[in-house]
């Protein structure tokens, strides 16, 4: 068994040390085949970026040439070798990790961060000269230009790792600090018109930088009019990620024996990201994939938790994009990502929060992020959705805390999985039907969402996911319709009873014309549609899946009847 490369970033750590590498320099021919030199490439996060980065890196440096062999030599491009290896001096920025807090200590991180990559760069190169480091960051890095090129025979090759990592993070909490810092005059578009000053002044030969949004790249392009955005290029759909055929050779190659459905399960939780809607393959976040297997390498079996923490932390920073612009519209669409259905739209290439942020700049958002992937295309439109399981917890997971944040209601975690463990383990659902009534409670205070059949069930699928304890899913297809809700036995867990829930909603003006009459009536559907859906060939072997016909009246549960497994 190989060693498994999980949070490793440095292609000569990995090549050195005989972890397993997943052979993507193919795409250095490509891209050399563009005839680009100034490229900008997106991935949402975790997706191999950093690595790909290692790799130019390594390939490029003239300081490498005579380790190609070592590095490179039974990989593709070893094999290929193309006329600019090893014959550049490479300058790398990486602006991940800056302090967000302040104005002042973000132009101070990202000075600091200019003057380590300068600094690197004349230690790597012997190099020995003055140039002012005082001032700002432009006025640092066209100092250090103006002398280096009297110091360099070969030219520069600037590499950039997460240029809108401090971007996104003031996104989410400092939007003002954003549009001064990133738009008209900012610090950091000052840096990026020296860095074009640089190209024209032909030191700067190549450029090669990755993001996971274009959300700053209208406020640059200005001064930075040079690059190429080739993201959603067809030809680069699989440079980042893994293929399904690459998820096989991991399986054949670190587990002696694979369950026979193992890689179905990987697909159902990893995969599913297409970056262009003419590619023919979907892709897997090679982050989740690593874990999956690091997990596995170590004790014989799957994660507890199938989704990495740090994709949690990471997706969780996002949180509060969701109030960017205009909160109401995008819990609207939050809401209708939730409940499965497609989001139609053009998919921006740069946008910018000093112009109008509409709905179809949110969606392309929620894309460049990962939240969403394309699905399908519709003549010069593009239908999104959620690319995988994994996403989807993180999705109902964010729900449960607006929920909570909404209706001022301290709900303890612990209480949700108390309640679905009795379920999971008795077959009881009273109590799990109580926390909804006591969130719709609270929320009934609250203008919040309307209130409707809809609404309730994401409380419930957000609280069934929270828990962890199920695989559920929203409108469970079955030969004979769609199931409100259906949690089946989660991987790694073994629970008692499985089930279906049949959701019925009365509006109260309904019930106070009607009365009693109108909840037996929708009770009665309710069961007949259970009865329907348990004849479905999928479902008539699970002896232990349990059916709950469930009625409510604004935010009270009128009936919730248990249907026999007859």
């Amino acid at each position: 068994m190989g060693r498994i490369p999980y949070g490793i970033s440095n292609f000569k750590k990995l090549r050195q040390n005989d972890y397993l590498y997943i052979d993507k320099t193919d795409y250095i021919e490509v891209l050399e085949g563009y005839g680009e030199p100034y490229i900008f490439f997106l991935r949402p996060r975790r997706f191999g970026k950093s690595l790909f980065l290692s790799t130019l890196e390594h390939y490029y440096d003239l300081n490498n040439k005579d380790k190609f062999d070592q590095l490179f030599g039974k990989l593709y491009i070893g094999q290929n070798k193309t006329d600019l290896a090893n014959s550049y001096h490479i300058l790398k920025f990486d602006f991940s990790g800056i302090n967000t807090a302040t104005k002042e200590q973000l132009l101070e991180g990202f000075r600091k961060t200019v003057l380590k990559a300068l600094k690197k760069f004349m230690d790597q190169y012997d190099l020995n000269f003055d140039y002012d480091q005082t001032g700002m960051p432009s006025e640092i890095f066209n100092s250090f230009l103006g002398r280096v090129k009297f110091k360099v025979d070969n030219k520069i090759y600037v590499l950039i790792d997460e240029y809108d990592h401090f971007a996104n993070e003031l996104l989410s909490f400092q939007v003002d600090t954003f549009e001064e810092t990133i738009s008209k005059t900012g610090f950091v578009r000052k840096w990026y018109e020296i860095l074009k000053q640089g190209t024209a002044d032909g030191i700067v030969d190549r450029i090669f930088a990755t993001g996971v949004s274009p959300i700053t790249l209208d406020s640059l392009t200005s001064g930075f009019n040079i690059a190429s955005n080739v993201t959603r290029d067809k030809g680069l759909n699989q440079m980042m990620g893994f293929s399904t055929t690459e998820v096989g050779l991991l399986i054949d190659k670190l587990i002696e024996q694979p369950d026979k459905g193992l890689l179905e399960k990987l697909k159902r939780y990893y995969n599913g990201y297409l970056f262009n809607q003419d590619a023919t393959e979907r892709v897997f976040n090679s982050d989740m994939v690593l874990y999956y297997f690091n997990s596995y390498q170590k004790k014989d079996s799957e994660p507890n938790d199938l989704i990495d923490s740090n994709i949690s932390s990471d997706y969780a920073k996002i949180r509060k994009l969701f109030t960017l612009k205009n909160k109401k519209r995008n819990y609207k669409i939050l809401e209708s990502v939730l409940d499965g259905e497609l989001q139609q739209t053009a998919i921006t290439t740069e946008f910018s929060l000093a112009k109008e942020f509409t709905a179809e700049d949110f969606l392309s958002l929620l894309f460049y992020l990962g939240f969403l992937t394309i699905d399908s295309s519709l003549l010069n439109l593009v239908n999104l959705r959620v690319p995988n399981y994994a996403i989807k917890e993180l999705y109902f997971d964010f729900f449960a805390k607006i929920i909570k944040d909404e209706a001022d209601y301290e709900i303890e975690t612990i209480e949700i999985k108390k309640s679905i463990i009795k379920l999971a383990l008795e077959g009881e659902i009273e109590e799990f039907v109580e926390l909804i009534e006591k969130t719709l409670h609270r929320l009934s205070y609250r203008d919040y969402m309307d209130f409707d059949e809809k609404y309730i069930k994401l409380i419930m699928l957000s609280y069934l996911m929270l828990s962890r304890v199920y695989y559920v899913k929203s409108e469970y297809e079955v030969e004979d319709g769609y199931i409100d809700i259906a949690f089946f036995e989660r991987s790694g867990i073994e629970p008692n009873y499985e089930g279906l829930i049949e959701l019925k909603y009365i509006k109260k003006s309904s019930y106070e014309d009607r009365g009693e009459e109108i909840v037996v009536e929708k009770l009665a559907e309710a069961k007949e549609q259970l009865i329907k859906y348990k004849k479905a060939d999928e479902l008539r072997e699970r002896e232990s899946l349990k059916k709950w016909a469930l009625v409510f009246v604004g935010d009270k549960c009128m009936e919730c009847k248990a249907l026999n497994n007859g």
